[in-house]
Order: C-alpha cells, then sequence, then structure tokens
C-alpha cells in the first residue's frame, strides 16, 4: 500500500514529493524515511521528470527525526536506534543524501520548521526557497546527536567552518532573513507564496535541455559527490557513538517532556 506520509504527483516534467505528517511537523520514522527514497527513486526512474520540487503539509517543512521514535529505540545500552539505522535505508540521513545523488535539479519548498534532519534534507536539495516565517536549526546537539543528514558537510559548504561551528554547537534557530544573508536558503517569500515560487522556478528549469540539465548538475557537484559521501559514512560513525550513550535518550525525553535535558556525559 503506498505511503499517505509522503504524497506523489507529477504534472508535465516537475515531480513534487509532498511531506504529510503536519500533525508532528512532518517528523520522520522509519516508514516515512522509506516513503521519501521511494518518491526520490520513481522521479529518478521517470524521464518525463526533469525537475523535482520537495514541500510540506502544514505549517512545517520537516522538524527532523520523530523523536518518539528514536526514544523508543534509544536504549543507550550500544542497541539504539542510530547505531542500527542511519544513513542506511529507513534513516532521515539516507533519505537526504538520496535526494542529494538525484541526478535532477531538486528544490526545496521551506515553511516554518527545517530542524535537524529536515535542515538535511532542504540542504540536500539544490535550490531553496524559503518562506519568510521558516526556522533552520542544525538542532542535533540539544537531542544527544551530532550532526546528521549530511549538514556536517552542507554547513560548511554554505556558511564556512566557523559559522558552521556556531550553528552546530550551540543548536541555535536562524530565521529566514539570517538564513538567506548566509547563504543557507537562495531567497525568502512571503509564507503564502513560497510553493508558488518554487514552481515557477521549476517550470523556468524545464524550458532548458533535460540531458543539459542533468549534465550541468553533474559537472557542479563533480568534486562535491565523494566528499559528500564521506561525510554520510563519517555521520554514521559518530552518531552509533552517540547512539551508545544514555544522553541520546535524555535528549529526546526532555524535548517530548518540555523539560531542559538532563546530560550525563556518557
Amino acid at each position: 500500500m503506498e505511503s499517505t506520509s509522503v504524497l506523489y504527483e507529477k504534472e508535465g516534467h516537475i515531480a513534487t514529493i509532498t511531506l504529510n505528517r503536519p500533525e508532528i511537523r512532518n517528523a520522520i520514522d522509519e516508514e516515512m524515511a522509506m516513503a521519501i527514497e521511494a518518491a526520490v527513486d520513481r522521479a529518478g526512474g521517470d524521464d518525463e521528470v526533469w525537475v523535482v520540487v520537495v514541500k510540506a503539509v502544514g505549517k512545517s517543512f520537516c522538524a527532523g527525526v520523530d523523536l518518539s521514535y528514536l526514544v523508543e529505540h534509544a536504549s543507550g545500552t550500544g542497541e539504539g536506534a542510530v547505531e542500527r539505522g542511519v544513513n542506511r535505508n529507513g534513516h532521515i540521513g539516507w533519505s537526504a543524501y538520496r535526494l542529494f545523488a538525484l541526478e535532477k535539479p531538486t528544490i526545496a519548498a521551506v515553511r516554518g520548521h527545517a530542524f535537524g534532519g529536515g535542515l538535511g534534507i532542504a540542504l540536500a536539495c539544490d535550490i531553496r526557497i524559503a518562506a519568510d516565517d521558516a526556522q533552520l536549526s542544525a538542532v542535533f546537539t540539544k537531542r544527544g546527536l551530532a550532526p546528521d543528514s549530511g549538514t556536517s558537510y552542507f554547513l560548511v559548504q554554505s556558511v564556512g567552518y566557523a559559522k558552521a561551528c556556531e550553528l552546530a554547537f550551540t543548536a541555535r534557530t536562524v530565521d529566514a532573513a539570517e538564513a538567506e544573508r548566509l547563504g543557507l536558503v537562495n531567497r525568502v517569500v512571503p509564507i503564502d507564496q513560497v510553493d508558488a515560487e518554487a514552481m515557477r522556478m521549476a517550470q523556468e528549469i524545464v524550458q532548458q535541455a533535460p540531458v543539459a540539465l542533468r549534465m550541468a548538475k553533474r559537472a557542479l557537484r563533480r568534486r562535491m559527490e565523494d566528499d559528500v559521501l564521506s561525510a554520510f559514512e563519517y555521520e554514521l560513525y559518530v552518531n552509533t557513538i552517540c547512539g551508545r550513550t544514555q544522553d541520546l535518550a535524555e535528549g529526546g525525553k526532555a524535548f517530548l517532556e518540555k523539560r531542559p535535558p538532563r546530560w550525563l556525559g556518557r
């Protein structure tokens, strides 16, 4: 049965992948991550699709991993969800990589929260159109994790090493205006225009030759591919270590219980 957590549509030469769990700010669990991968594969295997738009239902783009799922599977004994799944099929990190690896132009329409892995999914797209209410955060350390979903690479590429360290170490939230200044998003538009602006840009792109578009993307990212894959693999390694800690479960529980985390450092 086709997933309802991710919607797929095609109109002309544009495919739209829509995140559809608005009741939890489009947070991603294993089933939804696999649905994203299936949608990316579908777009990649369709020669009639020349551009892909990634957007979301509701007030938020994506709040990252579903913390209730993470807490349920994070034991702090070396057998947590992170060790068993990060950067592999069925995990948000690998979904972001699959978007990056898609050999067709991708545009993210970002509204509301793009936190953690949700930020990674947005940064994995080639172009980002942000609503003026967008909030971006590499929230990982606040949840007991290291940067994931490609953010360890994409943040440095977008804003430079020192600013990437600031954003990763403090887990602070960046508003749309600052995100545009930093280069995290291409442009900011009113919230009621963000999806339309993403589609307008997609329509502009599909006026170009489709093979040339794919080759342009291949050429522009040629020097990135090995580095990006290496970054995703290293994220797996460091988050395997985090996955063995009691702090991982504590970070998720603290968020769900709406209280400051009580870190143990182990």
